[in-house]
């Protein structure tokens, strides 16, 4: 798997909700945390993700604020939505603002697509139960994207 320098800072933003209790693990100088539930949406412009999909969501963040929603499909591919960590709407909320959104490829793994975007993520705290992390916005030609992930509750790993 490749470690995009700009990709851990969604996991940041999962890590600014966490607890000193909760286990992190470090990449790097990038914290690290997975989540397990139901991927209910997955689209990046015309491709179509939600139904391989898989039930592993990976947050990353890095110290400069970027973070990165890690979206893990089931032939091991990654969709990574990543942008800098936003005003936390409330004490057990978060937003990021998405400036790329990367699709990793079967055919060229060392090689993955990266497509300028604009757009957020949004999500709760997973220490207080089941979250959704909900993802939209817009890529640079103009074409939408979106996905939504919901806990199953258990905390992070």
């Amino acid at each position: 798997m490749i470690v995009f320098k700009h990709s851990l800072p969604v996991i940041a933003g999962l890590c600014l909700l966490a607890t000193g209790a909760i286990a992190q693990t470090q990449v790097g100088d990038a914290q690290m945390l997975g989540v397990t539930g139901t991927c209910e949406a997955l689209v990046v412009g015309k491709q179509q993700f939600s139904d391989s999909c898989s039930e592993k969501l990976l947050n990353v963040s890095y110290p400069n604020g970027r973070v990165g929603f890690y979206f893990v499909l089931e032939d091991s591919r990654i969709i990574t939505f990543s942008g800098m960590d936003g005003a936390n709407p409330t004490p057990d909320s978060d937003v990021i603002d998405l400036d790329k959104v990367i699709v990793s490829r079967k055919d060229t793994p060392d090689t993955p697509d990266v497509f300028p975007a604009k757009g957020t993520c949004g999500f709760g705290n997973p220490m207080k139960g089941a979250m959704t992390v909900s993802c939209e916005g817009t890529l640079s030609d103009g074409q939408a994207f979106s996905a939504r992930f919901t806990t199953d509750g258990k905390p992070p790993t």
